[in-house]
């Protein structure tokens, strides 16, 4: 069998490499950006038995151009999975029947035993896997999360863009999050795993893949981009000692709870140099009450503080465009805490409700998103219909 997977974005894609890096047998990778795209279908016309892709919300309208253009030249089979199918479920399958079937949940372990059992009664029997059966569609249950000791090596080649522009080479640790934020996508993977969807990889195979990056990539540091480092301590301690061994500085994303003299000494020690945190809302009730959100402002600016005083440089995540009225006011909070925790750099996008979170049943259930956006990126413009025709994330924000 002939397997074409598809991941449409063209930056690391950590789950798509994965799972790719875990099929046996025929397989090729695309990775393809935005403009790309028109050339996918011509590229795999007759040459594969399947067609997996990977898909994360933002580049769902992109998917589903791919697939219309696939089915209409050839009825290939088709999966979906990644963090998009995951978050919308089952529906997802009844709104777009060109799709043939779903993976719900992690993908590593369902490749290959949906492939072995394709064509046969037992495909039936593989969980993770939405279908349709007798005018039906069933959702099969979702496995365990992955061993993430069990993981293959995670395909560096097939990802041109790995390294960005200031230099960061993206690498992790870790998977999942212990937070449920009312707009992050990780809610619904809590509510799918519980507490098993946060793990660690043994720190040796990090260092291990570290290793081979220093040797193969050109680059100024490693960036851990996972969604909450910090989660286990001590293994984060553990691991960044073990990263200093290596000669090569690095920098990370975390949450300024985790963020106390102990930690930033280690940081420090060990050689960070970067260290960036959500901020998001000035509004300290505001960021509470809808944003399940519960550090203090006096945490946001001990935290910032404490790494800018060892000489760590930091970045503040900031939203606007929330779906509540008031939004002018809670800008000036945003700006007013950013100048008392005084990071290094800012980072301002517009809110975007995801599937899967609190946040976008509010904005399904008060008729908020804008029919007319269609494909965007929260970077440029919110795809509420309260902020229709403001193309920055609030002037007030920006020139500050």
């Amino acid at each position: 069998m002939k397997i074409a997977f598809i991941y449409i974005d063209g930056a690391v894609g950590r789950g798509a490499g994965y799972v790719y890096a875990s099929i046996k047998g025929k397989k090729q990778f695309f990775n393809s950006s935005y403009k790309l795209l028109r050339v996918l279908p011509k590229q795999i016309k007759g040459h594969f038995d399947i067609v997996m892709i990977s898909s994360m919300t933002l580049s769902f309208p992109y998917v589903k151009q791919v697939v219309h253009a696939l089915k209409a030249q050839e009825d290939t089979p088709i999966l979906v999975g990644g963090v998009h199918p995951t978050v919308v479920g089952p529906s997802l399958l009844a709104q777009y029947p060109e799709i043939d079937y779903l993976c719900i949940g992690e993908g590593e372990s369902f490749v290959n035993e949906f492939l072995d059992n394709f064509g046969k009664e037992s495909l039936y029997n593989v969980n993770n896997l939405v279908f349709r059966r007798d005018g039906k569609i069933v959702a099969n249950p979702v496995r365990p999360p992955e061993d993430l000791s069990a993981l293959p090596k995670f395909p560096w080649e097939k990802f041109t863009g790995i390294i960005d522009r200031g230099g960061f080479l993206y690498v992790n640790a870790t998977r999942g999050c212990p937070y449920a934020c009312s707009y992050c996508c990780n809610a619904a993977y809590l509510k799918l795993y519980k507490k098993a969807y946060v793990r660690t990889r043994p720190v040796e195979q990090v260092i291990d893949e570290l290793d081979f990056l220093k040797h193969n990539y050109k680059f100024r540091l490693y960036y851990f981009g996972d969604d909450m480092i910090f989660s286990n301590r001590e293994y984060a301690m553990e691991l960044f000692a073990a990263v200093s061994k290596l000669g090569k500085p690095y920098g990370c994303m975390g949450r300024v709870e985790s963020i106390d003299k102990e930690m930033a000494d280690h940081l420090s020690a060990t050689g960070c140099k970067y260290v960036a945190m959500g901020l998001e809302c000035g509004d300290e009730a505001f960021r509470k009450k809808h944003l399940s959100r519960f550090m203090t402002n006096a945490q946001i600016i001990s935290a910032f503080k404490l790494l800018k005083a060892r000489g760590i440089k930091t970045a503040s995540f900031n939203m606007v465009g929330w779906p509540f009225p008031g939004e002018e006011k809670r800008a000036q909070a945003t700006i007013k805490l950013n100048k008392e925790a005084d990071p290094d750099y800012i980072q301002v996008t517009w809110f975007y409700p995801f599937p899967g979170t609190k946040l976008y049943e509010h904005c399904i259930k008060n008729d908020l998103i804008d029919p007319n956006e269609g494909v965007m990126t929260y970077a440029k413009k919110s795809s509420l219909k309260m902020y229709v025709g403001k193309r920055k994330p609030f002037e007030s924000v920006a020139k500050h």
